[in-house]
């Protein structure tokens, strides 16, 4: 699997290549794992190879979703600690059975200066994330948070059922079991879903 991270990439530098070999080593999750904890100084950048990760922010019995990780990606705020040295103020946990690349911090940042094809990596990291939150700020402060639900349930959806508690989609929308009760059964009422048994089918 490092074969095809390096080709993906574009990692043309045998050197860097080789150093890839050397130091980094592969490990793998499974659902519900946590990778990266808040508050832990991140020593070893983590690549998703395979599966999907969340990384989301906790305060006190709610959770704000910061994104996904999926295959061939890095969470920012954790590439961003490795030029710092400080501590991880995300949880990442695993969504879906996980192969995880991990390279010790020290030679991100020497990578990031050495060679053209891993700064175009962490470049790129950086600005696609940079878009993605200012894409979520858009939807926290202008998108009706019925909406949100609904998309987000579309986003989580398989062949069109939901499996997720009223208090696991309040935890990960940030907010609480009573608003998104309501919000759901307002949605049923506009033929939107269907409340089943421990499930949300959508008829959308």
């Amino acid at each position: 699997m490092l074969a095809d991270f390096i080709q993906k990439l574009g990692i043309t530098e045998p050197e860097l290549q080789k150093e890839l070999e050397e130091t980094s080593y592969i490990t793998s999750h499974q659902k519900g794992a946590y990778i990266i904890k808040n508050n832990e100084y991140i020593k070893v950048l983590k690549i998703v190879l395979k599966g999907k990760v969340r990384v989301y922010q906790e305060h006190e019995d709610r959770e704000i979703l910061i994104y996904y990780l999926n295959d061939m990606e890095t969470c920012t705020l954790s590439l961003s600690a490795c030029f710092e040295d400080c501590q991880s103020t995300v949880n990442a946990i695993v969504e879906e059975e996980c192969t995880i690349l991990n390279i010790p911090v020290r030679f991100v940042r020497d990578w990031n200066f050495s060679y053209k094809s891993w700064n175009m990596f962490t470049t790129k990291t950086f600005r696609e994330s940079y878009n993605h939150l200012i894409n979520q700020y858009a939807n926290l402060a202008f998108q009706p948070l019925k909406d949100r639900l609904f998309d987000y349930l579309l986003s989580k959806s398989e062949d069109g059922i939901v499996k997720k508690s009223h208090q696991q989609l309040a935890r990960e929308l940030g907010t609480t079991r009573e608003v998104i009760s309501r919000l759901l059964k307002t949605l049923e009422k506009n033929n939107k879903l269907s409340l089943g048994q421990k499930e949300i089918i959508i008829l959308d």
